[in-house]
């Protein structure tokens, strides 16, 4: 072997640690962030693969980081699953952000093991195109997330698992790892604690999207003689909802328990 390229010829799947993988070598779909992608492997979240974000709390925009990915599946009448989320996503908000309801299912499971288990048929199933699946517990086996991660290579979509900042320091299968904190405004802080390609060293922070009802009242109060907001009848008609909260009603989702 003379040279890199003799080695990186014995396998697509080979690269060096300071570069990236190979052209081709991993599936994507783009993130709908430009800045994000630069520093994703292939330009974008991994698809056949687990992707790990990591936060404190939830409600920091995690779901609105991934609204691009869902509008674009959902719109390609392609199911979603959301497994076990903390909290009920509110059907009408979803809505103004483009994503198709009709395409979108919830499950959930309380019990961990219905959990891992129903995240790995998920994985192991051709009829879906993406998998959101929260698992807030702090003391699973690393052997979890390496059967989790094999059953994802057989995956067609991308596969995101939600998990608590204080485990980011134990190891994981997942082949992209991504600490998310809030931001200031309409944006979030990620930082790339793990990828196939070389360290990232710096935080990125991207403006995350905003629904149709969002913009309106930002047109509304951009409008708005300087020293006045905008009246009730239009921060009615125009607020932005919130993608989830607790015990919403609504337009309905399917679930499944």
């Amino acid at each position: 072997m003379q040279n890199k390229r003799d080695l990186l010829g014995l396998s697509t799947q080979l690269w060096w640690a300071d570069g990236w993988p190979q052209s081709g070598a991993q599936r994507s779909i783009a993130s709908g962030f430009q800045a994000l992608d630069k520093q994703l492997p292939s330009g974008g979240w991994p698809c056949g693969a687990l992707s790990e974000l990591l936060s404190k709390q939830a409600g920091i925009g995690e779901l609105r980081l991934l609204v691009p990915v869902l509008r674009q599946l959902t719109s390609q009448q392609k199911t979603v699953v959301l497994m076990s989320p903390p909290m009920l996503p509110y059907g009408p908000a979803l809505a103004c952000y483009g994503i198709d309801l009709q395409h979108l299912v919830i499950i959930k499971a309380k019990h961990l093991i219905d959990r891992l288990w129903a995240i790995e048929q998920c994985l192991r199933s051709n009829s879906l195109a993406c998998i959101l699946a929260w698992l807030p517990h702090t003391d699973l086996r690393p052997a979890i997330f390496r059967r989790l991660q094999l059953a994802a290579q057989q995956f067609e979509g991308p596969g995101f698992i939600f998990r608590p900042a204080a485990v980011q320091s134990q190891a994981c299968a997942a082949p992209l790892r991504v600490l998310l904190s809030p931001g200031p405004q309409q944006s979030l802080g990620l930082r790339i604690l793990k990828r196939r390609g070389p360290l990232h060293h710096d935080s990125l922070e991207i403006e995350l999207p905003q629904s149709t009802q969002g913009l309106q009242l930002r047109a509304l109060r951009l409008k708005a003689p300087a020293g006045e907001a905008p009246n009730a009848s239009a921060l009615q008609s125009g607020g932005a909802s919130a993608l989830a909260h607790h015990g919403a009603s609504g337009q309905p989702l399917a679930t499944s328990h």
